[in-house]
This record gives structure tokens, sequence and C-alpha cells, in this order.
């Protein structure tokens, strides 16, 4: 049985950060993965491995959810649809504060401690919300050798990012600003922190509208960290509104009830579905339909990995089922 865990656990590993790029050490990079579906707002939770390093809570967008103030791509803090599949996280990071700042950072651990000497390059995406009175411009990532839990009421990390954006103040609040950057590590860092560093005394921060939102909120989606330049160049993200890989297609995604293939190359396939710990769920062999329904009804509420097979190629696809 471990054995087996194992192997499946390469096969997943294979298939999820393959797509998103071999070498992105951030697991569930575009916040696809999720525990369950967002109920309500500051459930970071829903989704796996990132947490919130502060007493700041950070919240979780994402459409599989019945909630509107954490929908994508309508929700309470605005519209906005995610770079890449279906969620995205959203930050607190400028307040007008005089006795305290409030911040709010998403924290994840990386796939491997970074190696001493080597240059690491780092890229996320930010969106400015609908939503509020400021946008500013030093959002960064800091890396950590062990995990933050600050459970000060100030919740300001004063730490010193080693990816900071500089070039402008970010008040797009359609498209997605990239902020990148490389640096050496030291060789113990671990983790990733995503935010502002600043107290309001240093960050840059411009005033957009005077609706007494005195605050700025950003969405942050497709984070990457790799030693590998190419890698993060573009977002990391599996968009999974349909997916689509040669002549097969699966939709809809997230999925409740069924799913549907579609085989535009009418060739014969086999399908096997699993769980997230490799069990096996379903399969078929010699399927020829050019759509064939498949009722997920009896199915926990997961992540599920879809396996295709052809004579000449195997094919893997990521299904939410909310």
């Amino acid at each position: 049985m471990k054995k087996s865990i194992l192997l499946f656990s390469v096969f997943l590993c294979g298939f999820i950060f393959c797509v998103s790029g071999q070498t992105n050490l951030v697991v569930n990079p575009s916040f696809e993965d999720t525990v369950s579906c967002p109920t309500t707002l500051a459930d970071l939770s829903a989704t796996t491995f990132w947490t919130a390093p502060t007493q700041g809570s950070p919240d979780y967008f994402n459409s599989c959810t019945s909630n509107s103030d954490v929908d994508v791509p309508n929700n309470g803090f605005g519209n906005q649809m995610a770079l890449s599949g279906n969620a995205y996280t959203g930050i607190s990071v400028y307040d007008l504060f005089d006795t305290y700042s409030y911040r709010e950072y998403i924290q994840v651990q990386l796939q491997q401690t970074l190696v001493s000497g080597q240059k690491y390059w780092v890229s996320f995406y930010v969106s400015l919300s609908d939503f509020n009175d400021y946008a500013i411009q030093e959002l960064g990532a800091y890396f950590s050798s062990i995990q933050i839990n600050d459970n000060s009421m100030d919740t300001t990390l004063m730490f010193i990012p080693q990816i900071e954006f500089s070039d402008s103040v970010i008040t797009s609040k359609n498209d997605w600003t990239k902020i990148s950057g490389s640096f050496t590590a030291t060789g113990n860092e671990n983790y990733v922190i995503i935010g502002n560093f600043n107290r309001k005394q240093t960050t840059t921060a411009t005033q957009l509208s005077s609706n007494n939102i005195n605050y700025a909120y950003y969405f942050v989606d497709d984070v990457c960290v790799s030693n590998d330049s190419l890698t993060c160049a573009n977002p990391v993200g599996i968009t999974e509104s349909k997916i689509e890989h040669n002549s097969f297609n699966i939709y809809p995604n997230p999925a409740t009830d069924f799913f549907v293939i579609n085989n535009a190359s009418n060739q014969f396939y086999n399908l096997t579905i699993y769980n997230t710990i490799g069990q096996e769920l379903h399969k078929e062999d010699n399927i020829n339909d050019i759509s064939k329904k498949i009722n997920i009804t009896n199915f926990n509420s997961n992540l599920l990995v879809i396996n295709i097979t052809t004579k000449n190629q195997s094919i893997n696809y990521k299904l939410l089922k909310p």
C-alpha cells in the first residue's frame, strides 16, 4: 500500500507541477486545490498548503462557492476574473491607522529548501480590488527559514523582502500586474510570504478615491519560485474553466454531479479516475464515444485526477468536485 501511494504521489506531482512548470517550487501556485469551497471571508484554510502567518485574515475566492462575498469573478471586493483557473486570494496591505498597522499576508512552504549560492526567480500577480480608496507600490515576497506564526495585534511583519515591487504604484483594477525579480539564496529559505512589509510611513501610497474605504486591498494569483528563469516567465496556473489537450476536452470544471469528455479524434481510450491519495474511484476501457458523460455524484468532494490513456499517449487532468 505504501508503495502504491508513493507511486501515485510521483504521478500526481508530475501532473500538477509539470503543467505548472517542472521547477516551480510553490505548491498549489494558483490556489486551485481546495479542502472545500470557501464559505465566508477569511477562509484561507479552504485552499491547500497556504496559511496566514499573522493574526491578519487573508481571503480565499473561488468560483465553486455559493457565497457571493467570496465568488469569482464577482465578490465582496469587486469584479476580477482569475488570471488562471477559478481561484485567487486577497490581502489587505495598507491602512491609515496611527497606533498600529494592519497587514495581511499569505505563506506557503516550498517543495524544497533553497540551495546556498543558487539564483532563484520569483513572480506573482496582483490586481487592485474595486472597493478601496488607496493603492500602493511596495508589494513583495520574503523568504524565511521557518514558518512564521506572529500573534501580535500589530500585524505588520518587519522583514526585508528579497523581492519587492518598485516600478510604480499598482493602480490597475482590470488587469493583473506581474511582480517579479531574482535573488541569490543563503541556503536555509524554506517558506515564502507575500504582502507589504512596510508600515504606513514607509509605504508609497496613492489615494484614488474618497469613499471612506481607507485601505488598499489586492487580489493575488499565480505564485512562482524557480531556479529556472523561464519557469516564472509566464503565469503558472492551470486554466480550469475548460481544459483542453489535443483532441480531448473536459467540462464543466468544477463539476458537482457529472462531467463530460469530448473526444474529437474518435480514437479509443481508457479512463481512470483517482482521488488525491491514489485510490482508484472509476475505470472504463475501450471508450470510443464522441461525447462521454461521467457521473461523479457518489464521489466525495475533493480534487479528482482524471487519466485518459490512448494508444500513443497518457493525459492527466485535474477536476474539482465542490
